[in-house]
């Protein structure tokens, strides 16, 4: 859909939420590489002894499912070196076994997560609905794909457009800036949406909440 140029309040756009609410001390962070908007933040290994990914505990993971935080059945999550810009993506799913498929859409927090067999493989910062066309919540299958989807209703590119809802709502394809707002679909990083319209199938499951602090 249509996007709309007007502020949005976000918090703290981070990346994976474990960074945000449950990772190790900031030291055993990697470093970045590829640092421009609608690239891959990269996660570099700073030492053999670091790893790309983070095991939550059982108490960290009850936690974070009780706040719409994670969907169930997580077992690892992506380390993301810092916290993401909008354009920006991370994307790591290498040595994950094929598995269920789904993505879990904080509106609250403005992020999305992708997750195969429980284990998360790309996260990026999204734009979506402003006031009076919000998105919507709920557990939503994907109806429908379009590799190359132009809105007839307002003009308006939407690649990689993956239906949710019979009215209209995809995620799909989107410049992406703080200012920018959607008729209720959810935006991504042109390149992440290319990524994920290629790894999920139609009747996948989409998960949209607004987490609590």
């Amino acid at each position: 859909m249509l996007k709309l140029t007007l502020p949005l309040c976000f918090a703290g756009l981070a990346g994976s939420l474990a960074v945000v609410a449950f990772a190790a001390s900031p030291g055993d962070d990697p470093e970045p590489i590829g640092d421009k908007p609608g690239q891959s933040v990269a996660a570099e290994q700073a030492s053999e002894s670091k790893s790309v990914r983070l095991q939550l505990s059982p108490e960290a993971l009850e936690r974070a499912q009780s706040r719409d935080l994670l969907p169930a059945g997580v077992k690892s999550l992506l380390r993301v070196p810092r916290s993401l810009k909008h354009g920006e993506y991370v994307w790591n799913d290498d040595g994950i076994p094929e598995g269920e498929m789904n993505i879990h859409v904080d509106l609250r927090r403005q992020m999305i997560s992708i997750f195969r067999d429980g284990h998360e493989i790309g996260t990026a910062v999204i734009v979506y609905g402003g006031d009076g066309y919000e998105s919507p919540t709920g557990t939503f299958p994907i109806r429908s794909k379009h590799r190359d989807y132009h809105s007839r209703s307002y003009d308006a590119p939407m690649p990689y457009s993956m239906f949710i809802t019979t009215d209209g709502v995809a995620l799909h394809g989107s410049p992406m800036s703080e200012f920018r707002a959607t008729h209720g679909c959810i935006g991504l990083p042109l390149e992440f949406a290319r990524r994920i319209f290629d790894a999920m199938e139609k009747g996948d499951t989409v998960r949209i909440v607004r987490s609590t602090n």
